[in-house]
Parts: structure tokens; C-alpha cells; sequence
């Protein structure tokens, strides 16, 4: 990527991973809760763990999800608060069953090199997570998109926009962008 690219909802994934720098996460399918654990404290700058089996994203897990699912283990009564129905009376408890990533996953977030940062924040939002995973034709994780890191990589492009004075090559904010 050269030059100064407009980070707007029309750019393209591939255009904006460049400026991102958190590293994709990823356990295997049958990992157990533990290990998938252990690994989203090595990183916790990633904030969705990709869930793999023969090296192809099959779903992802919200680090928060898996905190649960250990904190449901040793106080359960600190999510006994949410249970206000049968159906939330039944996630709970299969949370005390909870021993492999498969058990804990979540249906596959992801996003293409090709699709647009607007087409991602729209698959984020929708699904209430914080990050997606970038694949290839095949299914394989090719990078990770963070839902917070973009928030700052526009917010950096808005105040220095914002700093240019009016009329001025690249006021006005996001549409100037950062340089790449």
C-alpha cells in the first residue's frame, strides 16, 4: 500500500490491514477450555478467538465468553443474575459443561481481503463483537480485524484532520485518512 489512502467505510479489508497491528488468535476446535484460556492471556489485545479445525475458521469465541465459562466454574452465583428464564437457565448450566473450545464457540465471524471496512463494521455490530477474522477463499484465517484498534485508527485520522486548518489539503477530517 502506497501513498494516502481514505480509511471510510468504502475501504477495502486488504487496504486496512496494513495500519492494524493485532495479531490473529487462534485455537484448535478440541482445545480445551484452559488452553484457549492460557492463550487469550498471552494476547490479550485480541478480543475474539478464532476457532479452527483443519486450519479453516469453524467459529470464534468473545474472550468474555470464555471468562464466563471459567467464572461459572468458581462462582457461579456471579452469573446467576442473568438467569431470568428456562432458556437462560439452560446456557447457564451447560456452562459448568463447557470443556472445549467447540463447546464454547460462537458461528464464524469473518470477512474477506476484498469486502469493505463498512461491510465489517456492519457483520460486527450486528453479531455484538469485537473483532472479526479475515479469510481466503478456502476458510483459513488470514488476518484479524479489531473492532476497538479501528476505533482508534479513525479517531487518529479525525483529529489530524481536525489540526489542519479549513481549506487546507486534507482538512476536515476522515476523509484525509492516515498515510500508509
Amino acid at each position: 500500500m502506497t501513498g494516502r489512502i481514505r480509511l471510510a467505510r468504502d475501504t477495502t479489508v486488504e487496504d486496512c490491514q496494513a495500519l492494524l497491528g493485532i495479531e490473529p488468535l487462534l485455537v484448535d476446535v478440541d482445545a480445551p477450555l484452559l488452553d484457549v484460556v492460557r492463550s487469550a492471556a498471552r494476547q490479550p489485545a485480541t478480543r475474539l478467538i478464532g476457532v479452527v479445525d483443519g486450519g479453516r475458521i469453524v467459529g470464534v469465541v468473545p474472550v468474555t465468553r470464555v471468562a464466563e465459562s471459567v467464572v461459572a466454574r468458581v462462582a457461579p452465583e456471579a452469573l446467576l443474575i442473568d438467569v431470568a428464564d428456562d432458556a437462560s437457565a439452560v446456557s447457564f448450566s451447560r456452562s459448568f459443561e463447557d470443556r472445549t473450545a467447540r463447546e464454547i464457540m460462537l458461528a464464524p465471524a469473518v470477512t474477506t481481503r476484498r469486502e469493505t471496512l463498512g461491510q465489517a463494521f456492519r457483520v460486527m455490530h450486528e453479531r455484538r463483537l469485537g473483532g472479526l477474522y479475515v479469510v481466503d477463499e478456502a476458510g483459513r484465517p488470514t488476518g484479524y480485524l479489531d473492532l476497538l484498534e479501528l476505533a482508534v485508527v479513525y479517531a487518529d485520522a479525525l483529529t489530524k484532520g481536525a489540526e489542519r486548518a479549513p481549506g487546507e489539503p486534507g482538512a476536515g477530517g476522515a476523509a484525509s485518512g492516515p498515510t500508509a
